[in-house]
């Protein structure tokens, strides 16, 4: 019998979400198992993905969507993904925020309600600060709408909230 072959789609826009999926690749390897890593900006042929026998997805939320190359892989592929074990990761700084977890899950309600996707299981990570890398107003938008002016940001370093 072959060991289960688990393949982790990931679609990221500042690399959190890539460090996330590399480490669940990671672990499922420590874990005995088979993993394909893939990110979704470059996804060549997807004529193999039958020989998987479970799917992790992990995207990243900006302007309150996930990135579009997750949503059309999902979209494609949500037959598969609804035949076999599958998991969600959702990656956002609303998920840093006790009053931000309702907003998080809506990003989540409103990608399964748009795919059409039952993930068997999805969770709500915490993504990072890259203040640093952010233009002025990119900083503002992330301090007072993101944040809703929390202290969160208020140090003006980056800081991960990946746990």
């Amino acid at each position: 019998m072959h060991p289960l072959n688990v393949l982790v789609v990931y679609g990221t826009t500042e690399g959190q979400t890539r460090k996330i999926a590399e480490w669940t690749a990671a672990y499922i390897r420590e874990c005995g198992y088979q993993a394909t890593l893939r990110n979704s900006a470059a996804l060549a042929s997807d004529s193999d993905l039958e020989s998987f026998h479970a799917f992790i997805i992990a995207a990243s939320v900006h302007q309150q969507q996930h990135q579009e190359t997750i949503t059309a892989f999902v979209i494609a592929h949500r037959k598969l993904l609804n035949a076999k074990p599958s998991a969600f990761i959702s990656v956002s700084l609303s998920a840093v925020l006790e009053e931000g977890q309702t907003e998080a899950q809506k990003y989540v309600d409103r990608l399964v309600s748009v795919t059409d996707w039952r993930p068997s299981m999805t969770l709500l990570l915490g993504g990072a600060l890259r203040l640093t890398e952010y233009d002025y107003f990119q900083e503002q938008i992330v301090k007072f709408i993101v944040l809703k002016g929390g202290g969160v940001a208020s140090s003006g370093r980056d800081r991960e909230f990946t746990d």
